[in-house]
């Protein structure tokens, strides 16, 4: 991994992230953060935001580690909770109130919104209050997110295209066999509607939402995109919504590096951009599929510097 993006999450306060800044000032980083952040105080969450944010202009940092914006709970009464939950969603109207109060603001003060969504159903109650706020305040420009949503219908993938937005998928359900006895088999070859969405020409990156639901690994999260199968070797998505191999490649490079506002600096190997790359243990784009989720990098370079190195390339080590 030379990049992560840290959408935020529960129980994370301000004083958890200090030992990644103690990290950051003595130039020790060795992967690029991304970060959001949140409230964790229900009924607080504009107060805490406003306060947050004071000294945080939006994409604050440098090359190493950089503020984002706003996530991935941005209201706690609009959070539809874990992937297993079935019950409807059904916000209070204060909930959804707050929720415009604080996208408006953040869409005025020009920084990204990355939300949570574990169903199609929460995503279009989130996707009628950006369209109120898209009105008066365009957001296209600041590439809001959702995060999750294995259900998602192409109305909803439309309506995301149509506000210049991104979509996080997780590979939550390469743990999911209860969201698979739970769900019909109509909802689960489309779980999640990646290729979809690709052909929507909608932006699709790949993640993990390690470590609560899942290993950060990103060769097993590639495996789950490309045969939408779980730990337990049961099927979800149907043929025709698995990527191809570079379809999926993409999600954990240059799409990835578009939710940052960064494709022009890396994502792909490209003169001109940061020499982020990893040389791997077996080739990815011809090894049998079963054996992606086996790759190990035996090279890792940040900005051309090796920040990892083993077997043929065990030598550099001393220098990282």
């Amino acid at each position: 991994m030379t990049g992560v993006i840290d959408e935020g999450g529960g129980g994370l306060f301000p004083a958890n992230y200090q030992p990644l800044f103690t990290v950051w000032r003595k130039g020790e980083l060795t992967v690029r953060v991304r970060f959001d952040l949140m409230s964790q105080h229900r009924g607080k969450e504009f107060a805490d935001l406003k306060d947050f944010t004071q000294m945080l202009p939006p994409r604050f940092g440098d090359d190493k580690l950089r503020f984002l914006g706003l996530g991935e709970v941005p209201v706690w009464g609009m959070h539809d909770g874990a992937l297993n939950v079935r019950k409807p969603f059904n916000p209070s109207p204060e909930a959804k109130k707050e929720l415009l109060e604080i996208a408006s603001w953040a869409a005025q003060h020009g920084y990204t919104v990355h939300i949570h969504a574990s169903s199609d159903h929460s995503a279009s109650q989130i996707l009628d209050i950006f369209e109120e706020i898209n009105k008066t305040t365009p957001i296209a420009k600041l590439r809001w997110q959702i995060a999750h949503m294995e259900d998602a219908s192409d109305d909803t993938l439309r309506r995301m295209k149509a506000l210049g937005m991104g979509w996080a998928v997780q590979d939550r359900l390469y743990y999911g066999g209860e969201y698979i006895k739970s769900h019909d088999a109509k909802t689960l070859r489309r779980a999640p509607p990646i290729v979809t969405a690709m052909h929507m020409g909608l932006v699709v990156s790949g993640g993990t939402d390690a470590i609560a639901v899942s290993p950060y690994n990103p060769f097993l999260s590639l495996y789950w995109e490309l045969t939408g199968k779980t730990v337990g070797g049961s099927l979800t998505r149907a043929r025709d919504e698995l990527p191809s191999r570079v379809d999926a490649l993409k999600t954990y490079t240059f799409n990835g590096a578009w939710m940052s506002f960064e494709e022009g600096q890396r994502g792909s190997l490209t003169p001109g951009k940061l020499a982020d790359l990893a040389v791997l243990d077996r080739d990815y784009l011809t090894v049998p599929v079963d054996d992606i989720a086996k790759t190990e990098s035996l090279l890792t370079l940040l900005g051309g510097h090796a920040v990892y190195a083993a077997g043929p390339f065990a030598s550099l080590e001393n220098n990282l």
